[in-house]
């Protein structure tokens, strides 16, 4: 499996306070079976505002940790980019894609996606750059509309969705919302968005209930088939899930049917 989200670089955002708990975190992921992590740290002017060289640093030094204490995963940089009007410069000057591919790992305002969120991520598409929206099932906007999901997608925008959505740790509502979206075919992959805060262990619960109670092969797909292709830099593609039409024929017999029972 691959985590295309988490915060465990120690000490550059709201994650990982220390070098011994992001090893803690990281353990439990090999353990788990991850293979692959993306270190999505926070990219937001004003908060969290840093050079690349800063980031590098701190990746490097977390790399010679996991290698000696002999943990077997890979560790890929990241950033979890705050999109506003010049995201494209801040995108372009430190190079904060995921790893050494096209795709861009963007979050806005969880308290409603704003009218201009397409015109900031519009500049992106342009130059080519492909930009997930993270944990997509936790802004009230497609909380309140979730059909507001569909029309990201249709406009080349993919959805994460938080492995601890899914069991209800971010409420009642985000957990329907993340439902909703999966069941719909509107996420495109699972991720833990993990700051270190709690065990490991929750996206690897939350992968059991996803395979349980929708799909092993949609499951597979967003834990690593989709996040793989970010790897590879391969096109991943935005509907995934296509529904079939009953014929008219066929239609018709229900109805019938319906009458018959019911009158």
């Amino acid at each position: 499996m691959i985590d295309i989200h988490c915060h465990l670089l120690p000490n550059l955002d709201d994650g990982s306070k220390s070098p011994e708990k992001s090893l803690e975190q990281i353990r439990a992921m090999a353990i788990g079976g991850i293979t692959d992590v993306f270190l999505t740290s926070h990219f937001m002017p004003g908060r969290y505002h840093y050079e690349r060289k800063k980031y590098d640093d701190k990746l490097q030094l977390l790399r010679e940790l996991v290698q000696q204490n002999q943990i077997n995963i890979n560790l890929h940089h990241g950033f979890e980019i705050f999109l506003h009007p010049f995201s494209i410069k801040d995108i372009e000057k430190h190079k904060l894609c995921l790893g050494n591919s096209n795709y861009v790992l963007v979050e806005s305002d969880l308290n409603g996606l704003p009218s201009d969120f397409y015109e900031n991520v519009y500049p992106l598409l342009r130059a080519g750059y492909k930009p997930i929206l993270a944990h997509g099932e936790r802004y009230v906007s497609i909380m309140h509309n979730v059909h507001d999901a569909k029309d990201l997608i249709r406009k080349d925008i993919y959805i994460q969705v938080n492995a601890g959505s899914l069991l209800g740790l971010y409420g009642e509502k985000v957990r329907q919302t993340a439902w909703l979206l999966l069941r719909n075919g509107w996420a495109h992959f699972l991720a833990s968005d993990d700051h270190a805060k709690m065990p490991y262990g929750a996206y690897f619960d939350a992968v059991e209930l996803l395979k349980t109670e929708l799909d092993v092969s949609v499951a597979n797909l967003l834990t690593q088939d989709f996040p793989g292709k970010i790897l590879k830099n391969e096109t991943i593609p935005y509907k995934y899930v296509y529904l079939r039409s009953v014929p008219e024929s066929r239609r018709r017999r229900k109805r019938s049917l319906w009458r018959r029972i019911f009158g």
